[in-house]
């Protein structure tokens, strides 16, 4: 945007422009994110050395990736996701490039940097490393996310980078811990509160509908998140049948949208042509729209970051603007079982297991073919054959397959209806701990664990402090 930076960002930038490892309390919304690309494309183009970014969910990364192309690629700077979904060609191809020096910033998740920190290091090119969300160093104590507790092997194995550890909420405690962790040199705390912002607090309204389309015929600039692409492209018809006088300012956006359709939405936002935007998580982060005047969580987002995410869109040229909250305990149970489909437990992965080397046995003997062709309702339903008290679920099979897929357990060639999969003989015992696919969505089912009670039963007032201010260390 055209902007200048706060006092606080610049301060932070002085720092890392001066090789110092810096840690940085900030407000969502404040502008964390900025201070990281700008010093990372300084990286890029004076430094020529690789940044790599690391963020707590895999959830995050892809529409992180898309608004940071966008917004560097003019300069020449390349952007590269590395997470447990990437196939061993897109890693050793992103391995190379970064020891070449044709990758400028890699987004990755604690999992994978802890499990492949030696495949980074090789390269000896790793320059800067960020810590998005850094309170979770101080939450692994307890046992949750224990790759956070590895920052300081990670980082001695890097070659002793410049960092950055960045969050929201750092109490005195975890402040400390991440201090403890790594090799900081300095702690900038920008104390600055968003006064502008409210909570209209509409949780579980029946009515949320007519709610929203009263909300949508003021015109003013209004993004309605929800928790699924199908979701935006439905609610965005269903509002401009409500609102036929505004039919023509209402749109959908996702991340299955074309780039150019993607730009094209934002664009049209932002020059007024829209005043309704109804989105999943990808819309706003990197786009810089000062003036939304109400955020509506239409959904129960799915997570902590996403919330204050989303929530911290509103209202960023410091004039009022409200979020509206009309999720309901329903919209958890529907998070749920989303998140049980992209993150299969144990049980549900034996199953699937079982059911593919059936599959692949019966194929084998009939055929001799060494691999087999199967939909994802095929493999569901041989599951359910098999075992009927742990049904997998179709959208769980791509998920499951990957899994397996990385532990070395299958080999997957072709898509859709010409995807073939061929088991491995004797592949051994499974060790789910080196799936880093399968431990991020793990932490995904924790996170939302966590959070779903807080969304459900805080507040509003307890909400609007986590959103319009930072926690800081007492001093």
């Amino acid at each position: 945007g055209n902007a200048p930076l706060h006092d606080k960002q610049r301060e932070v930038l002085e720092h890392l422009a001066a090789g110092r490892s810096t840690m940085c309390v900030m407000a969502t919304g404040r502008g964390k994110s900025l201070i990281f690309h700008v010093h990372a494309a300084r990286c890029a183009l004076r430094d020529h050395v690789t940044s790599v970014f690391v963020y707590p969910l895999r959830a995050l990364i892809a529409d992180q990736a898309f608004h940071l192309n966008n917004a560097l690629s003019r300069f020449g700077i390349t952007t590269s996701v590395l997470t447990g979904e990437s196939s061993p060609e897109e890693r050793r191809s992103i391995y190379a490039s970064i020891a070449q020096g044709e990758c400028d910033i890699v987004l990755t998740t604690p999992e994978y940097l802890s499990i492949h920190v030696d495949d980074f290091a090789a390269s000896g090119r790793i320059g800067f490393v960020v810590i998005d969300e850094a309170h979770h160093i101080g939450l692994a104590k307890a046992g949750a996310r224990p790759a956070y507790r590895e920052f300081d092997r990670i980082v001695t194995e890097l070659g002793n980078p410049t960092v950055l550890a960045l969050t929201a909420t750092a109490s005195s405690a975890v402040a400390r811990d991440i201090a403890n962790l790594l090799p900081l040199e300095i702690c900038v705390y920008d104390q600055s509160e968003r006064a502008n912002l409210q909570v209209d607090d509409r949780r579980g309204l029946k009515t949320r509908d007519d709610y929203l389309a009263n909300l949508v015929a003021t015109g003013e600039k209004t993004v309605i998140y929800v928790n699924s692409r199908d979701q935006s492209v439905a609610l965005a018809k269903t509002l401009r049948k409500r609102v036929p006088d505004c039919a023509t300012h209402i749109a959908f956006y996702n991340a299955g949208l074309a780039r150019s359709d993607r730009r094209r939405v934002e664009e049209a936002f932002r020059d007024g042509s829209l005043s309704c935007i109804v989105s999943t998580s990808a819309f706003g982060e990197g786009v810089n729209l000062p003036d939304i005047r109400h955020v509506v969580l239409y959904h129960m987002p799915f997570g902590a970051i996403e919330f204050n995410q989303m929530s911290g869109r509103a209202g960023r040229d410091g004039q009022p603007a409200v979020i509206h909250l009309l999720y309901s305990s329903r919209d958890a149970r529907i998070n749920e079982r989303l998140l049980d489909c992209y993150a299969p437990e144990r049980d549900e992965l034996v199953t699937l297991y079982r059911a593919l080397q059936t599959m692949w046995r019966s194929n084998r003997g009939k055929t001799g073919d060494d691999s087999f062709c199967a939909s994802d309702i095929d493999i569901a339903q041989m599951c359910l054959a098999i075992d009927a008290r742990t049904p997998v679920d179709e959208r769980s099979v791509a998920s499951g397959l990957g899994i397996f897929e990385e532990l070395g357990f299958c080999h997957v060639s072709g898509f859709d209806d010409t995807r073939r999969i061929a088991m491995t003989e004797n592949p051994g015992r499974v060790q789910l701990s080196r799936s880093i696919r399968y431990l991020e969505g793990l932490r995904s089912r924790m996170e939302f664990s966590a959070f779903r009670s807080w969304a459900l039963d805080s507040c509003a007032s307890d909400m609007l402090t986590k959103i319009n201010r930072p926690i800081v260390p007492r001093a």
